[in-house]
């Protein structure tokens, strides 16, 4: 069971990354109904994943891997739950621009969506991306035993 949870995990987190990526390159796109579209259901993956995250990392810190003491005194795993909850927070602004689309997708309208707040959604994005890159080396770290 132990191994089912630990490949529903990472599964997640590709899931989450490549979401994210995907995001990033439909904002680039020429803006239509057909990407904004695109773009929420990216989103709700995005969320998705982040929630199994979640889920089946709780299960194996108190269940399937090591005892949760050890968890709560690597500084690795600190800090990679801190990124987690950082880049959590700073997605809730995307996410509720995305949401706001879809009363004009239900009334066959283009989203409203500024040159300015399109830069900012990328800025995020990539901010996101950063951060996710900032869990995975907090990860290494931490599956090595590395003590900061």
């Amino acid at each position: 069971m132990h191994i089912f949870i630990a490949f529903l995990h990472h599964l997640a987190a590709f899931g989450l990354v490549s979401a994210l990526v995907a995001e990033l390159a439909l904002l680039q796109l020429s803006f239509s109904q057909e990407v904004a579209k695109k773009i929420r259901a990216f989103d709700a993956l995005y969320g998705a994943c982040a929630g199994l995250i979640v889920l089946m990392g709780a299960l194996r810190v108190m269940y399937f891997e090591k005892a949760p003491d050890y968890y709560l005194h690597s500084a690795p795993f600190l800090l990679k739950m801190g990124l987690f909850a950082l880049v959590g927070l700073i997605s809730l602004y995307p996410t509720i621009v995305f949401l706001k689309w879809g009363a004009s997708l239900k009334a066959g309208a283009l989203p409203p969506l500024s040159a300015g707040q399109r830069q900012n959604l990328l800025r995020i994005l990539a901010l996101e991306l950063f951060g996710v890159l900032g869990i995975i080396l907090a990860a290494v770290l931490m599956a090595k035993g590395v003590q900061i």
